[in-house]
């Protein structure tokens, strides 16, 4: 086992990183950091990852993650969707700093499926390669990201917020495909679901509580006290109970569901589960 520390943690796999987060001070770590990402594994049904990302860097309560962060999704990734560092307007946009390029990082991983990856430049032209793991949106890496796509990226990316940046093994399970609802008896905990639109403006993030949501509690996740937390119950928006269930639409066993299909007008949900 071995500890990885940076100003935005990365999405890993199960292979376990339990780290801390400390500031990515020279490009050298930076760099170094990017490159351990590139072990992603997933499974037939349900996939393994590591949550440990302390902010989506850009993301504010105001603006979404596009346009001003190099960001557009009437464009592929590995075209006009992603600017690259050196524009003609002037160094801007995500791939100008290391912790925008961290979150670069986690956009590709939950957007691109593990065989796809794309390549981009900073404000020196130097280039980097962002490898693809989860497969939420991979129609992105070659044209524009819809309504699905923008919500698919949204939520996984959400999953992996943990704003103490403790890196904690995750069971991921959503109705898509190369993903489904199969649980692991080695993640016994359903945590909670995310979902959202962190690309419009105001970005929207939202969360509602597992049946375990108190189980085995992980600092900077939900069920635990955090500061700064971008997302909010999705629950409590209509004054109902706190949980998924029973407000959102269950996968298939309705008494501890895999998973959830629907929840408050979204269709693209991701349910995480922990670990002991």
């Amino acid at each position: 086992m071995r500890t990885v520390c940076a100003a935005v943690c990365l999405l890993t796999t199960s292979w376990a990183l339990v780290g801390c987060v400390a500031p990515v001070e020279t490009e050298e770590e930076a760099n170094e950091l990017l490159g351990e990402t590139n072990l992603a594994v997933s499974s037939a049904n349900g996939l393994t990852s590591i949550n440990g990302l302390t902010s989506i860097n850009g993301l504010t309560s105001i603006n979404g993650l596009m346009n001003v962060n190099g960001i557009t999704t009437t464009g592929p990734l590995n075209g006009s969707g992603l600017a690259n560092g050196n524009t003609t307007a002037g160094a801007k946009g995500l791939m100008t700093t290391a912790a925008g390029r961290l979150t670069v990082d986690y956009l590709v991983k939950c957007a691109l499926p593990r065989s796809r990856a794309i390549s981009k430049k900073d404000q020196f032209n130097k280039s980097y390669a962002f490898t693809g793991s989860l497969g939420f949106a991979p129609e992105w890496e070659t044209g524009t990201c819809g309504t699905q796509c923008k919500r698919w990226v949204s939520a996984c990316m959400i999953a992996h917020i943990n704003t103490a940046g403790v890196h904690v093994p995750l069971w991921i399970t959503a109705i898509l495909p190369n993903v489904g609802f199969t649980t692991s008896s080695l993640y016994p905990f359903q945590e909670g679901s995310f979902m959202g639109d962190i690309f419009t403006s105001p970005p929207k993030a939202y969360y509602c509580n597992g049946i375990d949501f108190g189980s085995a509690v992980v600092s900077g996740r939900i069920g635990a006290t955090q500061v700064g937390a971008p997302y909010r119950n999705i629950t409590a928006i209509g004054s109902l109970t706190s949980t998924c269930k029973p407000t959102c639409t269950p996968s298939t066993d309705v008494l501890k569901p895999a998973g959830f299909k629907a929840c408050m007008g979204y269709n693209e949900v991701v349910t995480v589960w922990r670990k002991d």
